[in-house]
């Protein structure tokens, strides 16, 4: 599973950059976690500051049932 997060930075920022994780997934494979940050940055474009960095990563999560050991 993969989970969506992208960071912002600018001069605009106070701490010049931030952190956003995805409050939907996560994803069963990156193109799909890929689609969702897209979706992210694309929700945003109108209070991104203009001089931003956007930077974007699909973390890989191995998710485990409970009491099934792998």
């Amino acid at each position: 599973m993969f989970e969506a997060f992208i960071m912002i930075c600018s001069v605009a920022l106070t701490d010049g950059c931030m952190e956003l994780e995805d409050s939907r997934g996560p994803y069963e494979t990156r193109s799909v976690c890929k689609e969702r940050v897209d979706e992210m940055v694309n929700s945003m474009l109108s209070v991104i500051p203009p001089d931003s960095e956007i930077k974007w990563k699909c973390a890989y999560n191995p998710i485990q049932t409970p009491g099934v050991n792998t």
